[in-house]
């Protein structure tokens, strides 16, 4: 390995960027390749707003990351001049014997965290514009809130930038040869020869990796934006929300002053990544509004725009952070569409700590060898 190892990494979607920033401030020397144009809506990095949640219920390992997250995010906010994560609250709300609830409650206490927990009567009246069951329950988190996915990407390439790294867009990788000590990795007209490689492709990781074809699956989900009814919505009267009812719906503010919502499992629609996901329809429509009438108040019944989205998911619905089996030089990250992109800012300190075999505990759930089980319930964001 060369005193200044070369990284290249494929992909450039909050997962790839990341890396590529913190190993280029880190002196490394880094190429980064996406095959398609900066800010595009191909993968699962674009658009206005994802949800952060400071203590998420999915477990320990999920709060760590997150633990870590919100300090680098307050730092990413200072070094952008800029809100990349607005803190306006939120809320993981079902009924009495929702076991999301119970999860919430707990890992607030045992981390220690604030929080409140409310009834749905309770937080309607703390926040008008939801409707809530009054004999629900919701756990309100005053740390957390949403992160804004465009504004980030556009801060992590010009500060990779600035450490050196080399970005490549629109270059399409052709071919992947490992090394007994490296990686050969052709890309448009040239070979790159490096040290390391970091495969953060997304959708396309089991084209790239046909093995992990049976942990991974892509599917396409649609998310709609509502306007309220008279003045825009006030974002600090709005708390991002997780609601454990109908298969599960996620939603948040947005900075044009809508709110954004999503279904956890949509309508279940498995899609090849290399084609666009079909255009969002009527079907579409009446399944996100339903969400609308049942749990809101004070907003429009149509929505005022729809976009498909590509979302990746394994089996288990939990993270693929590993080395490869037989290359040990090949790091894997399959960090899952929207839930992964509040943990923006530890991928890259998770690879660097990878290239130097530093021991990770909190990534044994994420291995590629896990045993994987069917997940009950899960939320995208």
């Amino acid at each position: 390995m060369s005193s200044q190892p070369h990284v290249i990494v494929l992909g450039l979607g909050v997962v790839g960027s990341s890396i590529a920033e913190a190993l280029a401030a880190r002196k490394y020397r880094v190429t980064a390749l996406e095959q398609f144009a900066p800010l595009h809506e191909r993968g699962s990095s674009h658009g206005d707003s994802r949800i952060f949640r400071r203590v998420p219920h999915e477990g320990p390992a999920y709060v760590k990351l997150a633990a870590r997250s919100y300090e680098v995010w307050q730092r990413w906010n200072e070094a952008a001049g800029d809100e990349l994560l607005v803190a306006c609250g939120g809320v993981d709300a079902g009924p009495p014997d929702s076991a999301m609830v119970e999860a919430a409650l707990q890992l607030c206490q045992q981390m220690g965290r604030p929080f409140g927990l409310l009834s749905g009567d309770g937080l309607n009246r703390r926040f008008p514009q939801y409707n809530l069951p009054a004999h629900w329950r919701a756990v309100f988190q005053p740390e957390s809130g949403y992160v804004r996915p465009d504004a980030t990407l556009t801060f992590l390439h010009k500060a990779a930038r600035e450490h050196g790294a080399r970005l490549m867009f629109e270059t399409r990788v052709t071919e992947i040869e490992p090394q007994s000590s490296g990686i050969i990795v052709r890309a448009g007209n040239e070979a790159l020869q490096g040290d390391f490689l970091v495969i953060a492709a997304g959708a396309w990781l089991p084209k790239i990796m046909p093995p992990v074809s049976t942990m991974l699956r892509a599917e396409r989900r649609v998310t709609a934006w509502y306007r309220p009814q008279g003045e825009s919505l006030d974002a600090s009267r709005f708390a991002v929300f997780v609601i454990d009812a109908d298969g599960g719906w996620y939603g948040m503010p947005t900075p044009r002053g809508d709110v954004k919502i999503g279904h956890d499992k949509h309508l279940g629609e498995a899609i090849d990544p290399d084609q666009p996901p079909q255009l969002p329809n009527e079907e579409d429509r009446r399944k996100l509004s339903d969400c609308m009438s049942r749990y809101f108040r004070g907003f429009s019944e149509t929505p005022a725009s729809m976009k498909a989205c590509l979302y990746t998911i394994a089996s288990d619905h939990h993270f693929v952070i590993d080395r490869h089996a037989d290359y040990a030089h090949v790091l894997v990250f399959s960090c899952c569409s929207g839930h992964g992109f509040k943990y923006a800012p530890v991928y890259g300190e998770i690879a660097a700590d990878l290239i130097v075999d530093r021991p990770r505990d909190d990534l044994a759930g994420f291995r590629l060898n896990r045993p994987i089980q069917q997940a009950v319930t899960r939320f995208s964001e």
